[in-house]
Formats: C-alpha cells, structure tokens, sequence
C-alpha cells in the first residue's frame, strides 16, 4: 500500500526550489487565482492555508487585507523557501492528517489543489472541525474532470509518484463535506475547478 504522504513529502521537497516555474506551479495558480477573487477575507482574520507550498496564496490574499496568515505543508523544503520569501507570514510543516494547531485557532482555513493528496478525507475535516473558530469558513478549490474521472483515477493510482490519492467528483466531495459536518455556503464549477466553502455546523 502506497504511503501517500512520504510520496508528497519527497516529490515536493525535491521539487520545492523550481515548484513556482514548473508546470505544476502554473496549473495551481489557475485555483489561487480564482481563490482570491471568489473569497471573501476580514482584516485581522486568522487564515490557515493547508498545502501552502511556497507561500503564494497567502501574498496574493494580502494585496487587499491584512490578516494573520499560516500555512502548513508536508514538505519542509517548501517550507524554508516560505518562511524565506514571505517572512511575514508563519509557515509549519507538519501533515494535514494531525493539524498541529489548537482548538478554535483560524476562523478561514484553504485547501488550493491539496485536498486530492490527503489519505484519509474524513480524517482531515474532522479536524478542521476543531482548529476553526466558532463561525469559521473552510474553503476548498479541487481539480474538477468530469468526463475521464474514472480513468484518471485510475491513472495517478497507477503511475503518480506525487503523493496524489484521488480526484473527487463534485457531489462526491460536497458529500464528504455534509458527513464531516460542515454546512455549504458557496459551491461553484469552472471548467476544471470545483470551488466551496462552507460553515461547520453551530
């Protein structure tokens, strides 16, 4: 059985230095980009970004708000170059299946194109459920295929030594958000992105 998390900790941190100029930077700026135009964000916030990788997300939020921004990531090599070019935010490595933050820490917590990595879904928004602040906002934008699903599926379970796990159909990762108890404020689809937020349940 593949151990997905080892698989992104040493993809990433191999790729880390170049991740900004790889094809895959490219393709994660189309979700950080529709990101910063659809979420809304208070000054003062406390935001987690959750796969932060470089950083980027966070600067891009704060063109127009200052907010205390956090971003976490398995990979501790994207985590020095973080830490490194935006000092003003504070980076963690540490995996998203153990959230090393207290209870009621951040009342916005990202996934930008890392939800697909993460072996155990559940396991991950129950814990959001924890770290987010009473009211808290949990946004989630996902590679979105619904033609060839099924066969890239099979493909990344097959070939990907990227850490990549799977890739959620829409109403299959609205279901997941609806089990773990969140409730859907915003969802929308533009070509190959799915886009929510939700509130945890009061």
């Amino acid at each position: 059985m593949k151990n997905y998390e080892k698989l992104s900790e040493s993809y990433y941190d191999k790729h880390a230095k170049k991740f900004d100029r790889s094809f895959d930077g490219f393709l994660s700026g189309f979700f950080k980009r529709y990101i910063v135009k659809q979420l809304e964000i208070k000054d003062d916030m406390t935001v987690l970004d959750v796969g932060a990788a470089t950083g980027k997300l966070l600067k891009m939020l704060s063109t127009d708000h200052k907010f205390e921004g956090t971003g976490l990531d398995i990979s501790s090599e994207m985590t020095r170059l973080a830490r490194q070019t935006y000092p003003e935010f504070h980076f963690v490595t540490g995996s998203a299946m153990a959230l090393p933050f207290s209870d009621a820490s951040f009342e916005v917590v990202i996934c930008s194109a890392s939800f697909h990595h993460f072996p155990d879904p559940v396991l991950f928004l129950q814990a959001v459920q924890g770290i987010l602040k009473p009211g808290g906002k949990l946004v989630i934008a996902e590679i979105r295929i619904p033609v060839f699903h099924g066969i890239y599926n099979w493909y990344i379970d097959t070939f990907s030594k990227e850490g990549d796990v799977k890739v959620y159909a829409v109403d299959e990762l609205y279901g997941l958000l609806e089990t773990a108890g969140f409730v859907l404020i915003k969802g929308r689809k533009r070509l190959q992105i799915q886009y929510f937020e939700a509130h945890k349940k009061q």
